[in-house]
């Protein structure tokens, strides 16, 4: 560092060895290390060594490393917000039923029909609002694994399922495979045209992705598992396809959302623009298990996070394919 100009015995030294070791850490995507990277070497390169560029660079990395967390806390209260409103929803209905039920039951009692009639009537009656119970539990846990902006799994549902996937495919000695997508410049989107039309942006992902995971188990009965992993982000897990079919299979995916017209609509429905265009990056692993391992669902997910990674910094709206 003496060669750089870096102050000797100073808190700087200390500081630029420990983001120069950030490389390391795997709590961090890879574009949060690189960014943290391109901070120490925009330091090294100004030589300001001041206390004002210290405390600068101490908030421009302390932003970086928050970033995700940012990210998945508002998705997550997005996400509790929609369930509370929707939960709500359901307790407001009930409580008109349970209210009926009572004002029937009353007014059973009260008629001069013969007794077993009375009790069958009045016993319907609270099958119905069992019933209607039970799809509204039905109801509460689909929507805690929904997500409410695209109608695919959300990051719970994926979580879930990968790890009972992981599993079977290791221990049936089968491939397992996972496609990483995000889709490009999505800030510059929103900006360009705003979060409502980020949003249908999203939606219409999202519906792609369902239609081809529905393909994809027609063509070859396998389960196919779409989810919106928080964001931009997306992911579909193939139990039982190699990542070269995994590859192949996402550049397929590529070129559908390249091609396909985005359509600007207002809140009344109607088209506003057309022709609009969004492009994805795309990384893509396989989870091998090894001899003397014990691979798991974060593995997967990191590996095909380095491949996304890789794909966004190769120019994006490509399809990387991870080696280790």
């Amino acid at each position: 560092m003496d060669k750089l100009g870096v102050p000797r015995e100073s808190r700087w030294r200390g500081l630029i060895l420990y983001m120069r070791s950030i490389k390391d850490y795997e709590f961090l995507t890879p574009l949060q290390r690189e960014r943290t990277q391109a901070l120490v070497m925009e330091v090294l390169r100004r030589r300001d060594f001041s206390d004002e560029a210290f405390s600068q660079l101490l908030q421009d990395n302390e932003a970086i490393i928050n970033d995700k967390w940012q990210d998945r806390l508002t998705d997550a209260l997005q996400d509790t917000a929609q369930l509370i409103r929707q939960f709500q929803e359901l307790l407001q209905r009930r409580r008109g039923d349970v209210q009926d039920l009572g004002t029937m039951t009353l007014e059973t009692i009260r008629t001069d029909l013969p007794l077993d009639k009375m009790i069958a009537d009045i016993e319907g009656g609270f099958k119905k609002i069992e019933g209607l119970l039970q799809n509204d539990l039905e109801a509460i846990v689909t929507m805690g694994l929904t997500d409410g902006l695209t109608k695919l799994n959300n990051r719970r549902a994926l979580d879930a399922f990968l790890n009972r996937a992981v599993s079977e495919a290791l221990g049936c000695a089968e491939p397992i495979s996972m496609i990483f997508l995000d889709i490009d410049h999505f800030k510059k989107f929103n900006d360009d045209h705003g979060h409502l039309v980020g949003d249908q942006a999203l939606v219409a992902v999202g519906s792609m992705l369902q239609s081809f995971g529905a393909y994809l188990a027609r063509q070859s009965s396998r389960e196919v598992f779409s989810a919106r992993f928080g964001g931009e982000e997306f992911a579909v897990i193939l139990p039982g396809v190699s990542g070269t079919e995994a590859a192949a299979l996402a550049e397929t995916l590529r070129k559908k959302i390249e091609k396909y017209n985005f359509l600007l609509r207002d809140s009344d429905g109607g088209v506003l623009s057309s022709g609009i265009k969004i492009t994805v990056s795309a990384g893509v692993a396989e989870l091998h298990g090894r001899s003397g391992s014990q691979p798991d669902a974060t593995l997967l997910v990191k590996a095909a996070d380095t491949a996304l990674y890789r794909a966004k910094n190769s120019g994006r709206n490509r399809v990387e394919l991870y080696e280790s």
